[in-house]
């Protein structure tokens, strides 16, 4: 990449940055670290034509965090190290701090923190894998399953707390009453979701015993468990006949994730995204938006 900005505005902020350095009293060291951070930055912006600060969205933060997992090293084979990639990130929260100090930019634009993960990524299935899930449900009980752990992204804990009056096909919405960390939060369903979960009220769940008001219950009126609601899913991915799929070891988190990377890839915005999944933070979010670098677009079902 060049090492060279054009836009006027963009160097102007950047030679702003490096007195706000130094006022800081930053110790930069001979290559001016944190400059040439910023300056990485906006020239990434130059050559992906945004020509304004205050045209710097998520959506841009998604990109760049992206396009530096990918970089390779200047020198030597590989990408950027992990702790170059965080000191660029953090290098760009000053930044962003110094251009609201200067009223530069009204709106913030989100800075994920960055660690490799390192525990088990859970399987992520694409939405060809997803409809061919739900063409091999044979009841509407798993049609109602997959509807609320994709479509609605819920937890497993959160799937089987649900009652009847949770679900409010009226205003389009599911109330998850107490979700992680006891939050309550309001999550909107799509048309097929809402027809799925209608029809299995409507056809199946009315003629079983009320119990306590469970969603989900058994033929004697139990509420479903958690375990045995993976144990449902598992079923179901075995309908499909598909060894790729049947091999992956999906769960109900899976189904979670892979909205959470559908909703990404389809540039949803990140705040949307967190409220949908009920994060108290984000930064995972941005990991599903890098897992696919080819960026194709998507639409979810």
């Amino acid at each position: 990449m060049k090492k060279t900005l054009t836009n006027p505005d963009f160097i102007s902020l950047l030679n702003s940055f490096t007195n706000f350095i130094k006022v800081k009293n930053y110790k930069t060291g001979k290559r001016n670290i944190y400059q040439s951070a910023v300056l990485d930055f906006l020239i990434w912006l130059e050559l992906s034509g945004t020509n304004k600060i205050k045209q710097v969205t998520s959506k841009e933060s998604v990109a760049y965090f992206e396009y530096l997992i990918a970089r390779p090293k200047m020198r030597g084979e590989g990408t950027l190290a992990e702790k170059t990639i965080k000191f660029q990130l953090f290098a760009l929260g000053l930044f962003q701090l110094k251009l609201l100090e200067n009223k530069e930019i009204e709106n913030t634009f989100f800075i994920p923190s960055y660690s490799q993960p390192h525990q088990k990524e859970r399987n992520i299935l694409s939405v060809e894998q997803i409809k061919t899930v739900y063409q091999h449900c044979e009841n509407h009980q798993e049609r109602a399953l997959l509807s609320v752990a994709y479509g609605c992204g819920l937890r497993r804990s959160e799937i089987e707390a649900l009652d009847i009056k949770d679900i409010q096909l009226l205003s389009g919405m599911l109330i998850v009453r107490s979700g992680k960390n006891s939050k309550r939060r309001e999550v909107p369903m799509s048309n097929p979701v809402m027809e799925y979960i209608r029809q299995y009220l409507t056809q199946e769940r009315y003629s079983l015993p009320s119990g306590d008001g469970a969603l989900f219950v058994n033929a004697k009126g139990q509420r479903i468990s958690g375990d045995q609601l993976n144990t449902l899913l598992k079923k179901m991915i075995a309908q499909t006949e598909q060894y790729e799929l049947i091999k992956s070891d999906i769960t109900l988190h899976c189904l979670r994730h892979s909205i959470a990377f559908h909703l990404a890839e389809n540039n949803a915005g990140i705040e949307f995204i967190r409220r949908f999944l009920g994060h108290a933070e984000i930064n995972t979010t941005y990991l599903y938006a890098v897992k696919n670098k080819k960026r194709k677009p998507i639409t979810t079902f």
